[in-house]
């Protein structure tokens, strides 16, 4: 026999948690894939910009000595790949924040 006053507690049976996660994670790949590509291609070229500028003295580049001694064709394809990897991790955060802010506000409205 049942109170008036009490509470029930048992689970919600439709409640999926895994296919809000899922929904979840589609949304954040939705909203990180165009920003990692275009961050990934912009880093690589700039890389390779700063890396050609360094290696015949235009600019100056903290670490990078050693690399820049090897030759122009080692310098090139390391100012490449580092700066794809720096553009992609930058694309991601600004894809990341960006993709939550616009759902936010879009909620909100």
């Amino acid at each position: 026999m049942k109170e008036k006053d009490m509470t029930n507690f048992e689970p919600y049976s439709n409640f999926n948690l895994k296919r809000y996660e899922k929904t979840f994670l589609k949304k954040i790949c939705h909203f990180i894939k165009e920003p990692a590509i275009i961050g990934g291609l912009n880093g690589g070229v700039s890389g390779a910009i700063a890396a050609f500028l360094a290696v015949y003295g235009y600019i100056a580049l903290p670490g990078f000595g050693p690399i820049i001694v090897m030759g122009v064709g080692v310098a090139l394809s390391v100012g490449v790949i580092t700066g794809i990897a720096i553009g992609s991790i930058i694309g991601i955060i600004v894809g990341t924040i960006f993709g939550f802010a616009g759902d936010f506000i879009c909620r909100n409205n």
